[in-house]
């Protein structure tokens, strides 16, 4: 019995080792393009710096233009960023973000579902707005979630939008969005979109768990 019970453990402990971070999307603006992210309003700017960024490199600035409506940030319409986030795997977001000029208020991670004629679902990324420094942050997340456990974990559900489930497995635009008020200028570094895979484990016999 005492063999059956160490074996067994032995055993799930080689399983729960499997599980690692996939890879996953990364954008940290150092080739100089903007990647494929553009700005989030049609009165919202975004431009690529060599300098300035995470660890000195480059960066995205987005800043509002034409009197905006205190709303800055970017967006991606495009794979990998969108489609259906659980056949991608994808369980976690990150971004750092420098609050450049203005006044912030809220900073978020938005998805929307289908096409522009709906809205979607968006989760606070932090509610530490000090200005010139970089802050790193990360929120975890299961698309496959209810709406209830979604809103338990900050989720919020815009108006003239489907289910969260429905939403994650048909994303049409990823954003990070910002609002405040003044002149609206952030920094966005370390994009991270990804989640976690369950490795191969070899299989282990008889013989060799009790050799341990």
């Amino acid at each position: 019995m005492f063999g059956r019970v160490c074996a067994s453990g032995l055993l799930s402990v080689l399983v729960a080792s499997g599980s690692v971070l996939a890879s996953g999307i990364y954008e940290g603006w150092n080739a100089g393009t903007t990647g494929g992210w553009e700005p989030n309003t049609s009165k919202t700017a975004i431009e690529v710096h060599a300098e300035g960024g995470m660890n000195n490199s480059g960066y995205l600035r987005s800043y509002e233009v034409d009197d905006g409506f205190n709303i800055v940030g970017a967006l991606q319409r495009n794979e990998p960023y969108v489609g259906d986030f659980t056949a991608h795997g994808y369980t976690y977001v990150e971004v750092a973000l420098q609050f450049i000029e203005g006044t912030f208020t809220n900073a978020f991670f938005r998805v929307r579902y289908s096409s522009g004629a709906y809205n979607g679902w968006h989760r606070r990324l932090t509610q530490d707005f000090t200005p010139g420094v970089w802050h790193r942050t990360r929120i975890l997340f299961d698309p496959t979630w209810s709406d209830a456990e979604a809103v338990e974990a900050g989720w919020v559900q815009e108006s003239n939008s489907p289910s969260f489930q429905q939403t994650m497995a048909n994303v049409y635009t990823t954003e990070i969005r910002l609002h405040g008020a003044g002149d609206l200028v952030v920094g966005l570094d370390d994009f991270r979109l990804g989640g976690r895979v369950m490795t191969p484990v070899e299989p282990v016999s008889w013989g060799q768990v009790k050799s341990f």
